[in-house]
């Protein structure tokens, strides 16, 4: 009788989690069609979720085995799934502004399937895309002059497609060396995708026995909002190289198998390559102590099974040698381009010692809902971004795990979790209370200027890591446990997020949107103490499809880049005058497609000063303070003698006098009537050759300086 009663209780639970499931699935797709931009495409995929979640109904266990199938096999899927996409050149880039900013030569092309590009992903898909695309006509060289009079080096530049020994650390640029531009952008976003799901699924498996769990956490980092709102540029990169760190260096230790011994070798090599040439120290530094330190508590959990002899030493010399061969060079080709970077006045010139964060970073900003449905108006959805996590609220459930094992409930080793808190902590420190600048330097915390981001990932795992100890020990917990930490979780979260709310959303939803976010998170770490634990998973992946899986959109092609009317007159002149220089005024944006298409310009962005023309325009460098930085630079004409004004960290306008202007070689200027005029004024031969009414933009070509 109790048995059967145990069955229909089971019953009703499995039936009450399918319900709510396809209502989450609902609503969710009712916000996203409802207000996101061009988001129809979302009526196919959750009817498709939708069936399959309701077939669980009567088919549970052959759906459960579906997706063991998918697990066991994830590297065949994984492969399949990347071919497929790849074909369709399906990827997530911004490049859609492009058609906003220049029309369409053709306007019945169609790329973006689901959203749209966004003009904050500037970095993205207009440095890195033209950066990258450039190389195809560069034939994939080191040193590039398409951006500047004097050569950039492409690595330096994003880790641009290059022809060198670093390539066996940078898969994800393969396809634009194999297949050019279109296919490679296809290659690059897919990979990256693709490739930290299966890593972020295994480092999850190591912490936690869990493959479940493993697989649902894997989506939730990949598709963290920051993730997704930084994919393009370095910072993504660093937490995918440094989390395949973990995974390879776990394997590397205990692999038993032969052949896993010499794969985990090779990889070795392939991270420690990708990590270090990933050149971002503010994120490489603490996100490889971090790592460094998850590995020795996982080896020091499992040292029953770790199995090494002295032949295995040798593998360690020879991936030490194997990636020195492979860095030196590059240190060597590269030391005069990281001497400029590491002299610029941004970013090079920055010392942090911490303690300038509030607390409100100890949670997920409830922003990161709103970034990709609407713009904030205090700082940029980029830098509102954030990991999904409950960190303080499992940091209160680890406490009460410490006191159970004190009282011998529990047993096993906590080293990993021991771990994750310590590290936090000191990362709470830091970002609080701060180090002594001499602290800061001798721990090399000095370079770390975003520790909320690593506080983020590490709370992230933390949580999974937490979540994994709770269902094993679930007998042993009370919901009185989880509402005491679901009170007060939710008390410090609305206390002190609530002051630092973004102004634009606040006036839109007020305070009682953010309390809602506080609760709903809060009622998800309840829920695993109850017998309804399973329902986390719908209402947190519900979270994670708002969060992170909006932001980029679905583009399929890059016709965005090459499919406007300027574009098709400036290729015409590159094939007969390949050589010819072009120079665009007040614009950010022309001169980065220009160079998307092979054509070579003077004020495309610089990750480091272009000696040569600065040489020139002002050869006693009392500006430098102005230009010796990353920069975007927008030019524009004048009589008054040249000068400078910033127009931000990363940005600045050269006001050009019309004689200096003569000091550069260009063969053709982008500029409007009126500037026109102010050269022809000074004597020099501007003819407009070609005017383009979509974007308002008049080409003129100079036919004699002088």
């Amino acid at each position: 009788m109790e048995n059967s009663l145990f069955s229909k209780k089971e019953q009703l639970i499995k039936q009450v989690e399918i319900g709510v499931t396809d209502l989450l699935i609902l609503v969710v797709s009712f916000l996203i069609y409802q207000f996101y931009q061009n988001g129809s495409g979302i009526l196919w995929v959750s009817g498709i979720l939708l069936l399959v979640n309701t077939l669980r109904f009567w088919f549970e266990k052959q759906i459960k085995e579906g997706l063991d199938w998918i697990i066991r096999y994830r590297y065949l899927v994984a492969l399949i799934c990347f071919s497929i996409l790849v074909m369709l050149r399906i990827h997530g880039s911004s490049i859609g502004i492009y058609d906003v900013l220049f029309g369409k030569t053709d306007a019945a092309i169609v790329n973006e399937i689901f959203g749209n590009g966004r003009i904050i992903r500037g970095d993205e898909f207009n440095v890195q895309v033209p950066y990258f695309f450039s190389q195809w006509y560069n034939q994939g060289a080191l040193l590039s002059d398409y951006m500047s009079l004097s050569p950039q080096n492409m690595i330096i530049g994003y880790n641009a497609p290059v022809w060198d020994l670093t390539l066996i650390g940078k898969p994800f640029i393969w396809g634009y060396l194999l297949f050019g531009n279109e296919i490679g952008l296809s290659w690059y976003w897919c990979s990256k995708i693709i490739l930290f799901l299966l890593v972020g699924y295994e480092m999850m498996f190591i912490l936690t026995k869990r493959k479940y769990l493993s697989l649902f956490s894997s989506i939730c980092i990949v598709f963290s909002p920051l993730l997704q709102w930084w994919l393009a540029p370095h910072m993504y990169q660093v937490f995918f190289w440094a989390s395949s760190l973990f995974v390879v260096g776990y394997y590397f230790f205990m692999a038993k198998k032969k052949w896993l011994k010499i794969l985990s070798t090779i990889l070795s090599v392939c991270c420690l390559v990708g990590f270090v040439i990933a050149l971002f120290p503010s994120l490489q530094i603490p996100l490889g102590l971090l790592m460094l330190a998850l590995l020795v508590a996982t080896l020091i959990r499992d040292k029953k099974e770790l199995c090494w002899n002295k032949r295995d030493n040798v593998r360690i010399l020879l991936v030490v040698i194997a990636t020195g061969i492979i860095l030196g060079i590059f240190l060597i080709e590269s030391r005069e381009a990281i001497q400029l970077l590491n002299n610029t006045v941004y970013p090079g010139h920055r010392v942090s010692i911490g303690g300038d964060q509030g607390f409100e970073v100890l949670f997920t900003d409830p922003s990161v809902a709103l970034t990709p449905f609407l713009t904030p108006g205090r700082q940029n959805a980029c830098e509102i971004s954030d990991f999904n996590q409950l960190g303080i609220f499992f940091l209160f459930v680890y406490f009460y795990f410490l006191w159970l094992k004190k009282k011998g409930k529990i047993r096993g080793s906590f080293s990993i979790e021991n771990t994750l808190v310590m590290i936090m902590l000191i990362e709470m420190y830091f970002m609080f209370i701060g180090f002594p600048e001499i602290i800061a330097k001798i721990t090399l915390f000095s370079y770390i200027n975003r520790m909320y981001m690593i506080y983020g990932f590490t709370a992230m795992i933390f949580t999974f890591v937490m979540i994994a100890q709770v269902f094993q020990y679930r007998r042993l917990l009370s919901w009185r446990v989880g509402a005491l930490a679901c009170g007060l979780f939710v008390l410090l979260y609305i206390a002190t997020m609530w002051p630092n709310i973004d102004p634009e959303y606040r006036l839109y939803f007020g305070l009682r949107f953010y309390w809602s976010v506080a609760l709903l998170m809060g009622f998800c770490g309840f829920l695993l103490f109850t017998q309804w634990r399973k329902l986390f998973f719908p209402i947190f992946g519900s979270w994670v499809v708002i969060t992170g899986m909006l932001v980029n959109p679905i583009v399929q092609g890059a016709d965005s880049v090459w499919n406007h009317d300027l574009i098709g007159y400036a290729e015409h002149v590159r094939e007969e005058q390949p050589d010819a220089r072009w120079l665009i005024t007040n614009s950010k944006y022309t001169q980065q497609l220009l160079l998307a298409n092979g054509i070579k310009v003077a004020n495309g962005v610089n990750f480091y000063p272009d000696l040569k023309k600065w040489e020139i325009l002002d050869p006693t460098h009392q500006n430098d303070t102005f230009y010796n930085r990353y920069a975007h630079i927008v030019i524009n004409f004048t009589e008054e003698p040249t000068h400078y004004s910033l127009d931000g960290a990363d940005s600045f306008i050269m006001y050009l006098n019309v004689d200096d202007f003569k000091k550069l070689d260009v063969e053709y200027v982008i500029t409007d009537p009126m500037s026109a005029d102010l050269l022809k004024n000074h004597g020099i031969n501007a003819e407009l050759v070609f005017e383009d009414p979509a974007s308002n933009s008049f080409v003129y070509e100079i036919k004699k300086v002088g």
